[in-house]
């Protein structure tokens, strides 16, 4: 691509927290002001998009906004992506800057990352804006800690539960229906456990009994647990 015969867009990748519109970072704000495109994932086909309905009430009117069906996993999700990317690649080459926004960090766990491989492999300028991770909202909600002194922390999705070792602070995500899996094993390990719900959200729980998190299942949860 020659990129010095016209101006192009950027595209910035924005993590707008937990769920919040208060943890917006002011970065995140004013980026996203000045960009002519919002593009913002949803899980469903026609669905909302969570990231979107964070960062609303900081999108002016002007803006023009596009929601893309962006499924989790799935034989579909690569042909998504790239379908994403060819819609961004348009406003790119018309100079328009575009924001994406990603729930979270949009580097952990992200449909970002995916996207991001194409937008580069074009040459075209990127930016990534970071946001407060879900686990970092899940622990000041709890009150509890994810790692001290010099100890390490694991960060796991939960279908790599039976890979935990020696760790003594672990974060697992992606938990949707392998909770009790899960529970199974950390009990097993000796751990103590929280599992929180939906923080900084409406419907947030902070649960730490067994039976309650089994009757409590949420895709967007994940569970912080510690031992001795």
């Amino acid at each position: 691509m020659d990129n010095n015969s016209v101006k192009l867009g950027t595209l910035y990748g924005i993590g707008v927290g937990p769920g919040d519109e208060e943890l917006l970072t002011l970065k995140a704000v004013n980026v996203m002001k000045k960009c002519d495109v919002v593009v913002a994932p949803s899980a469903k086909e026609g669905g909302s998009s969570i990231a979107l309905e964070t960062a609303k009430n900081f999108i002016s009117e002007d803006k023009e906004v596009i929601v893309k069906h962006f499924p989790m996993g799935g034989a579909e999700q690569e042909e998504k992506i790239y379908k994403a990317f060819k819609t961004i690649e348009e406003k790119l080459k018309d100079g328009k800057d575009v924001a994406f926004l990603t729930i979270g960090d949009p580097f952990v766990y992200s449909t970002y990352i995916y996207l991001l491989k194409y937008i580069k492999e074009q040459g075209y300028s990127t930016e990534t804006v970071p946001g407060i991770t879900s686990f970092c909202a899940s622990a000041s909600l709890a009150g509890e800690n994810i790692v001290i002194g010099d100890e390490r922390v694991l960060i796991m999705p939960a279908t790599q539960v039976d890979e935990i070792k020696d760790e003594k602070f672990v974060v697992i995500m992606k938990l949707y229906k392998l909770e009790e899996k899960v529970l199974n094993t950390l009990e097993e390990k000796g751990f103590r456990y929280v599992y929180v719900k939906r923080a900084y959200r409406e419907g947030q729980q902070v649960i730490r009994d067994r039976e309650e998190i089994l009757k409590n299942r949420d895709y967007m949860s994940l569970i912080l647990a510690q031992r001795d």
